[in-house]
């Protein structure tokens, strides 16, 4: 009767599963296996499941040799050391040329720092045959944006450092940053026209100093030195494992094959030989990477002290993500602080995973207390001026993305700067493609001309002429020439100007004359020098030009900058 009961129950269990299955239907699971895939879907999934895998074969295989160059970069590094401790020799050698490094450096440091000027050099020939000349200049001469970036690296130096630096800005729109043994640290123009805040900025710096601070020049000179001494070393170990276990094998033969005393030791000798030359070919010698090493190490201590500064330390991946974005659009960006694009994506992965891992808990803490610092005011206003100057540099290299951007961005943040309006419009111009871009360009000479108070950007009335004649609105016509004409006018102004006075004001004029712009005076320009005879009495003056005249024009930079 039990037995009836149980199959009753266990039948009608199966027959309310059997009808819950056929209400509801198959679960999704079965709806997925059931779905057929198409061949182009199957394609795809297979085409992506190789790439996949073979990323994750190419990042293997990058983890292991990266692993491998750092074992040997430690073990070079650790005999170095060892080695500069131990044998005077060798130290005086490697103070030699260190010294020789350092005074290398310091000469460098002295034409960086007494160079900031106009020189016309000559640098080749052109396609025809005819002498190019460079406008060179080497630090950026706007004391704002100087002082900021120093004071912002002087805040950065470890408590316990016993040395002493200085951060300065180059001149060039290649995104560059390096060291020298002196302490210099030196950034490019155009690096920092790419970062977006000033934690990132922080790390660029930090990543520098990190050079000098764990005395990464000198290390290169030892390791330069202990290098070809280790392998020397490793080489006479080989050369006497090797003697040894060819001398046993040789007598061994020798012995087994039944021959005298005289020939087994010659068998034993010519083992001994052989064996010899088999031990120092495969002798293991170090031929280590250390830049790569180096970069990586300066990259761990970059992160670590902008946290430790309450620097938001996760905008650092975000701008490997701006370099790698700009390195894609021109090639020439990776010529400097970038490296290749692999090193990008690698530097970019190390970042994440330490932030994830051992740098997780300090950012969670800060975070959690609500102090870290993405930016500062005073880093967007300065960067209204770097960016509108390295934007006008970029565009003489015809790097036009960037200065497309640069200018953009410049006239966004100080829409009152003629020289941003004009070289803004001039790249809209150069290279707009719509009627847009090109009514976009129209309207921004115009502006440029209404701010341009000092007429100091005679060029604005050219290339207002151009898009005037370029219109072929018959009514026109007459605004054209008179902007041709007023553009004849002030360019033979400035010239004249630049003769008589150019050498008599500071080099950054232009920039002491948009600092009054901030402060309200718009029209004040340097009056006219007064010659003075050899005997110190003064000449008569020469006639004061009209107020309207323009003022002497920015010293152009490297690449011939704001000579339109």
């Amino acid at each position: 009767m039990n037995v009836r009961r149980i199959k009753r129950a266990l039948s009608t269990l199966l027959a309310a599963s059997l009808l819950l299955s056929i209400l509801v239907g198959p679960a999704p699971t079965a709806l997925a296996q059931q779905k057929q895939e198409t061949p182009e879907e199957k394609k795809l999934r297979e085409q992506e499941d190789k790439a996949k895998k073979k990323e994750e074969e190419k990042k293997g295989k990058e983890e292991k040799e990266r692993a491998k160059e750092t074992k040997k970069y430690n073990t070079l590094k650790d005999f170095s050391e060892d080695l500069y401790a131990s044998n005077f020799e060798y130290r005086d050698q490697v103070d030699e040329q260190f010294l020789e490094l350092q005074g290398h450096h310091a000469r460098e440091a002295y034409y960086i720092n007494n160079n900031n000027r106009v020189d016309a050099v000559k640098t080749g020939r052109d396609s025809r045959g005819d002498d190019l000349l460079e406008l060179r200049r080497v630090l950026y001469d706007n004391p704002r944006v100087a002082e900021y970036i120093n004071r912002l690296g002087q805040r950065l130096v470890p408590e316990d450092s016993d040395k002493l630096y200085t951060f300065k800005v180059t001149v060039n729109p290649i995104p560059t940053a390096y060291t020298l043994s002196t302490g210099t640290v030196l950034i490019s123009s155009g690096m920092v026209s790419l970062l977006d805040n000033e934690a990132q900025l922080a790390y660029v710096l930090a990543h520098e100093l990190a050079h000098v601070h764990r005395d990464h020049w000198k290390l290169k000179v030892m390791m330069d030195e202990a290098q070809d001494e280790y392998n020397r070393k490793q080489e006479n170990k080989a050369r006497w494992r090797g003697a040894l276990i060819g001398l046993a094998a040789g007598a061994a033969l020798g012995a087994a094959a039944g021959a005298g005393a005289g020939d087994t030791a010659r068998v034993a000798y010519y083992g001994m030989s052989l064996g010899q030359d088999i031990a120092v070919r495969y002798a293991k010698r170090l031929n280590v990477d250390w830049h790569t090493l180096q970069e990586d190490e300066a990259d761990d201590f970059a992160l670590k002290l902008v946290l430790a500064n309450g620097y938001d330390a996760q905008e650092v991946p975000k701008l490997y993500d701006t370099l790698a974005r700009v390195a894609r659009s021109d090639a020439r960006m990776q010529l400097g602080f970038l490296g290749n694009r692999g090193r990008i994506r690698q530097r970019s992965e190390f970042s994440q995973r330490q932030l994830k891992g051992a740098l997780s808990g300090k950012y969670q803490e800060l975070l959690a207390a609500g102090k870290l610092l993405g930016t500062s005011p005073e880093f967007s206003l300065i960067m209204a001026e770097l960016k509108r100057d390295n934007g006008i540099e970029a565009f003489q290299y015809d790097m036009l993305s960037m200065a497309k951007a640069n200018l953009q961005q410049a006239h966004t943040l100080r829409s009152d700067d003629p020289l941003a309006t004009y070289y803004y419009a001039r790249v809209l111009k150069q290279v707009g493609r719509t009627p847009e871009e090109l009514t976009q360009a129209q309207q921004l000479i115009l502006s440029a001309i209404r701010l341009d108070t000092r007429q100091n950007i005679p060029e604005i009335q050219l290339h207002r002429a151009m898009l005037l004649i370029d219109s072929k609105e018959p009514g026109q016509q007459a605004e054209a020439v008179d902007s041709l004409k007023k553009y004849v006018t002030a360019y033979q102004k400035k010239r004249i100007e630049e003769r008589n006075t150019d050498t008599t004001l500071p080099g950054n004029i232009d920039i002491i004359y948009d600092y009054m712009r901030l402060l309200g005076e718009k029209s004040w320009r340097a009056p006219s020098a007064q010659p003075v005879l050899a005997g110190g009495v003064p000449t008569a003056p020469p006639p004061a030009l009209p107020a309207s005249s323009p003022a002497t024009s920015r010293p152009v930079p490297a690449s011939g900058t704001r000579k339109p």
